[in-house]
């Protein structure tokens, strides 16, 4: 009897050792699921103008178009932009005169990328149901989504304004504990290093400067929004160029007609006699 209830004793131990193993192993489970579901990184979709990388381990580079940028990547573009392409197809463009980092979404730390200084305007496809939300993090707010098109952008003084043109998007201050504000279709935000963010206001009243799309309006051609605004702010971009080359020419043809005037004591643009 004494030996049947030491063999019972020993079984439940045995249970009680292997229930606790799974039930670790379940708590463990959203870890792991975040560390598959979060997948890091972005693809060189487009870029243009005097982009430098700096790729982990190795000396700043040239994008390249269809390049994969791990984690840990810095991008500097300079006077260019860059448009980057996540796994599920949302997109993220660079403009010009901004830092950005490349980050592994974690527990601790859910961003994708971490705007250091400068201006984005990301679509983010729509996530639903238990999938991980988007997050962009900057040196003062975290911005939190699951599918919209917003703007972002990081001042010297590392002051953060978020401006959203369709979704909702949540803002928190980083070095605050004040809370976050919801932002809806047409409002903006401001969040300072050491304070929470500024309740809403319309974005034409608090961020009159600010180009807004309207929606749709560049989903052409079969292309994404961002893409064909890539390409129309390229075409804008060289129509002014070719302006400016133009009266540069020509006040070069004049300035070389005056000189010949003044050698020749003729008036510019008549025929020397």
């Amino acid at each position: 009897m004494k030996y049947l209830a030491v063999r019972l004793a020993r079984f439940c131990l045995l249970f009680l050792w292997i229930a606790a193993g799974m039930a670790m192993a379940q708590e463990q489970q959203p870890i792991s699921t975040l560390a598959t579901a979060a997948i890091a990184g972005a693809t060189i979709a487009e870029w243009k103008g005097n982009i430098r990388l700096s790729l982990p381990g190795q000396l700043p580079s040239n994008p390249l178009r269809g390049e994969q940028l791990p984690p840990g990547t810095i991008l500097d573009t300079g006077s260019g932009r860059i448009l980057l392409r996540l796994s599920d197809g949302s997109e993220v463009m660079v403009r010009a005169h901004t830092r950005l980092q490349v980050q592994q979404p974690s527990l601790t730390d859910p961003s994708y990328f971490q705007l250091l200084l400068g201006r984005i305007r990301a679509l983010i496809n729509k996530r639903t149901g238990g999938a991980v939300p988007f997050e962009l993090g900057t040196p003062s707010a975290v911005i939190a989504v699951r599918g919209t098109q917003f703007d972002v952008e990081v001042n010297p003084g590392n002051v953060t304004e978020v401006d959203v043109v369709d979704g909702f998007v949540e803002v928190y201050g980083r070095n605050a504990a004040g809370g976050s504000v919801l932002l809806e279709p047409g409002f903006s935000t401001r969040v300072g290093m050491d304070s929470g963010p500024e309740q809403p206001e319309p974005t034409n009243e608090m961020r009159p400067e600010v180009e807004r799309p309207e929606l749709g309006e560049s989903a052409i051609g079969g292309k994404s929004e961002l893409e064909a605004e890539f390409e129309r702010a390229e075409l804008d971009r060289e129509v002014e160029t070719g302006e400016s080359s133009t009266e540069m020419m020509e006040a070069q043809e004049i300035s070389e007609q005056t000189a010949v005037a003044v050698e020749t004591g003729t008036k510019p643009g008549s025929e020397p006699q």
